[in-house]
């Protein structure tokens, strides 16, 4: 039956650098003593896994993040014999100085980012590792999404249990670099914009950007982009414009994209909407 099938599955997204995404599940399985030449940040769905290393032995359950150190000898096995789901995140030292790159732009401290190895009861946490996980799964999801879900998750995970501590600016007002970015995103809204670009439009960090955005307009610029492309959309429905024309015309990725953000945002699919269009 489905609910007993063991899966594994492994990816990249282009979104990222050096990082290695695995989504897992394990009925009953054990996990010879091993090493990862990466550090693995694993965060359980449901279920439970236990883990044994030379520090001692725990077990893995939700709200829950583990870390494995590379080069760190464990093993492991399903916990009671329950299933296991997981998600996993495998960042070698080009994932790990992407990440410095993002969270110390300014410095030339060149000491790689660490999370001590061990066990860290964290459900705020481990919730945002796994949206951030979770997104890089989903086809069509904007490259602004992916980057703004990782780097959150990423800064959080560092910012709280990290070695150094990422050097976050005090997002300020930023009043006038926050309206350009505003006003570039509502200019180029059918295209997949990455942080990056936003960041480099007006001369700031992409940590910084986000931050500041988000206290200037009480969002990340990757909802703004999502409110003025169903804005849009809805434009373009009134004209007559079929859902799937609208979607693509917007930057979506496919007609079922528009359908979740337009009933999530107005409660109704973008063919009802489109449905109440006054006969010609």
């Amino acid at each position: 039956m489905t609910q007993h099938k063991q899966e594994l599955v492994y990816w990249r997204d282009g979104a990222l650098d050096g990082a290695c995404l695995v989504s897992a599940r394990y009925v009953a399985h054990e996990f010879d003593r091993h090493v990862h030449d990466e550090l693995v940040i694993v965060m359980t769905e449901d279920g439970a896994g236990q883990c044994c290393t030379r520090a001692g032995s725990d077990v893995s359950g939700p709200g829950t993040v583990r870390i494995f150190g590379a080069g760190e000898y464990h093993c492991g096995k399903v916990w009671e014999g329950r299933a296991w789901n997981y998600r996993a995140i495998y960042l070698d030292m080009q994932g790990l100085a992407a990440l410095s790159a993002v969270f110390h732009e300014d410095s030339r401290d060149d000491k790689p980012l660490f999370v001590p190895p061990g066990l860290y009861p964290d459900p705020q946490l481990s919730r945002l590792l796994i949206k951030a996980h979770a997104s890089l799964e989903k086809n069509g999801t904007p490259m602004m999404e992916r980057q703004a879900n990782w780097w959150a998750a990423m800064g959080m995970l560092f910012g709280r249990y990290g070695q150094p501590r990422p050097v976050v600016e005090v997002a300020g007002r930023e009043a006038g670099k926050m309206a350009q970015v505003r006003d570039y995103i509502a200019a180029h809204y059918d295209r997949d914009i990455p942080v990056d670009e936003l960041a480099s439009h007006v001369n700031l960090s992409r940590f910084h950007l986000m931050r500041s955005f988000c206290k200037e307009f009480g969002l990340p610029p990757h909802a703004y982009a999502s409110q003025v492309r169903l804005i849009a959309a809805k434009q373009l429905l009134a004209t007559g414009q079929k859902p799937a024309e609208a979607a693509v015309a917007v930057g979506l990725y496919d007609q079922s994209h528009l359908n979740r953000l337009f009933k999530r945002a107005y409660g109704i699919t973008p063919g009802v909407y489109a449905a109440l269009r006054p006969e010609q």
